[in-house]
């Protein structure tokens, strides 16, 4: 990545990105403590009896497979109908969308999951989703969000190029930052940063588990 004084990237760009990732097919299912992540929600919506829950920005569809295999009812959705191809060669369901606009009905999940795509919005455009986001899901439910941000307290973008021709900013909030727009729309459960992912030592990832509220 690469700071600059480039703008931030559109939705169209976005969606640009990731048809050009999934046409390589280049997203592989990950092991070791993200896989141990999902998991570990899957296990917690299960015992709450809760049945389904939506993957926010799934990609190709591979953590609906460890959700399916917990048994839950699991759909993604993801801006690149590429990526909706991919998922139903895997048996997994992916609605080609917008996490701004979900194509679902409000209050039909049980339970949300979304990891590496907050960062890729300002936070004007975050607190848009989370709301969007919220709204498909029952009252009480729990979001489990991760993303990448900066350990400083530093703003800004950074703007990804790795595939030719395409882009995708990463915006730097801190986990403070984060957390305060996620309180806007429910109680922050937990909120971590990971310590042991990424090489470059000014961003970590964040973890966060915010519970809606019971009632709207």
């Amino acid at each position: 990545m690469t700071a600059g004084e480039a703008p931030p990237t559109t939705e169209a760009e976005l969606r640009s990105y990731y048809e050009a990732e999934a046409g390589l097919a280049s997203r592989k299912a990950r092991g070791g403590v993200r896989a141990d992540l999902v998991r570990h929600f899957a296990e917690l919506v299960a015992a709450e009896g809760r049945r389904s829950v939506v993957d926010f920005g799934s990609g190709p569809g591979h953590d609906l497979a460890v959700f399916a295999a917990a048994g839950l009812d699991a759909v993604g959705v993801d801006l690149a109908i590429g990526n909706a191809r991919l998922a139903a060669e895997l048996g997994a369901t992916v609605l080609p969308g917008s996490i701004l606009r979900p194509p679902l009905r409000r209050g039909s999940m049980a339970a949300g999951w979304s990891t590496s795509v907050l960062m890729h919005l300002d936070a004007d455009e975050c607190a848009r989703a989370l709301a969007a986001m919220v709204a498909t899901l029952e009252p009480g439910a729990p979001l489990l969000i991760g993303m990448w941000g900066r350990v400083d307290d530093g703003t800004g973008h950074e703007v990804d190029a790795k595939i030719a021709g395409e882009r995708r900013s990463f915006h730097a909030r801190p986990l403070a930052r984060n957390r305060a727009l996620l309180a806007g729309f429910g109680r922050v459960e937990q909120s971590v940063t990971r310590d042991d992912w990424g090489p470059d030592p000014s961003w970590r990832y964040q973890l966060f588990r915010l519970r809606t509220a019971a009632s709207r």
